[in-house]
């Protein structure tokens, strides 16, 4: 059977919708692990910056382990609900409930700083693990709903951009309405807004798990339905994890994440830091900056789709994140040069925007071609081990991004302990001139050297869109 002759299954309008829909609620978490919960429990709270961020890194590193066990275990369930929704609809209350708990410690906690660091390290664990549950089945889908090289591309870009704009959203509702009246996100008197501003996230990322779960569940009989199997021993679990993961392209992938999920971890970590103290950024104006990542995301998808389309995905994403890592570091290096204007003035602020909507629009169209390049590899590891196995490879994937991305929350705040940012510091005014220039020349060259490193090894990826072709073929012809 030529390639032209193999059939390829293409998902309605509302199926798409309802799947890119999914990622909303991560995009909401993860925005929130990423950019406000550092500095809430150790600027606000009074968490020392090294054992928040030791929490953190602790709980992602528990919580990726978890990864590959759901997507195993879903990949080979059996029900009337299929294999991905039960734990999608089984994971929505308890992880919204964990999100306001996490947001809203009790004043006795907050007061005894050793009991703090294990309520933050807890629930940090507690949401992680519960959202895998939701999130490695409801990804793992794509692969499912169609066979298309490029449609893949566009799913994936769907659901970042959802992804996105649901983490931007809660950040620009964080800005302006439950910390719009601060002077500064570590002012006296935020901890209320931010405990309001958990509540909120949580009942939005409610919404979006169970809009998405039943808009999809509609899809359940035309999904995959794994072979009945009797209980298998551990040793077999294992032995298939294996023989699944050693599809060489995944390792290839593998391994990036490794190194990438290292470097967006200590940025998003750091970000926040940066539009605090070194830019001098109010509240208002960091929600101003999320519109900009709103305009940003909606016009990186539709890039993303055009060059996944007109080039090879790999050589798309590569370009993209080449420009992403260069332009990254140009502001914070021209403030150090002494090339900016002043902060405060509009220029400045204008100049951030431009920066950011670049950076940002980079940063969607690289990680929405990465997502599809995983995709592909479910049928290329399936022409080698004879099983559909998507739960697996986006969890090992997400396994490698979280294990390591909390790495990048560790050295974030080795780096801000080292550079002096003490927590009695709460204004950007008194920050000392040397503080400043720490965190620019820690951070700048690590970051550069773990992405720039996932670049390098992405060169090895094999996966093109004739090669799919034939796996799909292949594939066909077996069945």
């Amino acid at each position: 059977m030529s390639d032209s002759q193999v059939v390829v299954k293409k998902p309605s309008k509302g199926v798409q919708f309802f799947y890119g829909l999914g990622a909303m609620p991560y995009g909401i978490k993860d925005n929130g692990f990423s950019y406000f919960l550092l500095i809430f429990y150790s600027q606000v709270l009074g968490l020392p910056p090294y054992a928040a961020s030791l929490a953190l890194a602790i709980a992602i590193a528990i919580d990726a382990v978890s990864d590959p066990i759901v997507g195993y275990v879903s990949d080979n369930w059996r029900s009337k609900f299929g294999r991905r929704h039960p734990f999608m609809y089984v994971a929505m209350i308890p992880i919204c409930l964990s999100y306001v708990f996490l947001w809203n410690p009790p004043a006795e906690v907050i007061a005894d700083k050793e009991l703090l660091f294990y309520y933050l390290l807890a629930l940090a664990v507690l949401v992680r693990i519960l959202i895998t549950f939701f999130e490695v089945p409801n990804t793992a889908l794509i692969s499912e709903f169609t066979d298309d090289y490029d449609m893949r591309t566009g799913l994936m870009g769907l659901r970042y951009m959802f992804g996105w704009l649901g983490g931007i959203g809660m950040a620009m509702l964080g800005y302006f309405v439950f910390l719009g009246d601060a002077d500064s996100l570590v002012a006296e008197g935020v901890v209320s807004g931010y405990g309001a501003y958990g509540m909120m996230a949580a009942g939005l990322m409610f919404v979006g798990m169970l809009v998405s779960a039943l808009g999809t569940h509609r899809t359940i009989e035309t999904l995959h339905v794994p072979p009945s199997r009797t209980r298998p021993r551990l040793a077999d679990v294992f032995r298939e994890l294996w023989e699944t993961t050693r599809n060489y392209s995944f390792r290839v992938l593998f391994v990036a994440s490794i190194f990438s999920g290292t470097a967006a971890g200590l940025g998003a970590a750091m970000s926040v830091y940066f539009n605090t103290f070194y830019w001098g950024l109010a509240p208002q104006q960091l929600g101003l900056f999320s519109i900009v990542h709103v305009f940003s995301a909606l016009c990186a998808l539709p890039a993303a789709y055009v060059l996944g389309k007109k080039f090879e995905k790999k050589q798309a994403a590569m370009g993209s994140f080449f420009i992403m890592i260069a332009f990254g570091p140009v502001m914070v290096l021209a403030r150090l040069a002494d090339l900016l204007p002043p902060n405060g003035s509009d220029l400045l602020f204008l100049l951030l925007a431009v920066h950011t909507f670049i950076e940002v629009g980079m940063i969607i169209i690289f990680f929405t071609l990465f997502g599809a390049m995983m995709a592909d590899v479910v049928e290329d590891s399936a022409v080698d081990t004879a099983r559909r196995s998507e739960g697996v490879l986006f969890a090992a994937r997400g396994f490698a991004g979280k294990m390591v991305s909390g790495v990048g929350v560790l050295i974030a705040g080795l780096i801000i302990t080292a550079a002096g940012l003490q927590p009695s510091i709460t204004t950007p005014d008194n920050v000392p001139p040397d503080v400043l220039r720490n965190l620019v020349l820690y951070t700048v060259p690590v970051q550069v050297l773990f992405y720039g490193t996932a670049l390098y090894i992405l060169r090895y990826y094999r996966i093109t869109r004739q090669k799919h072709g034939r796996n799909l073929a292949e594939l066909s012809q077996a069945n």
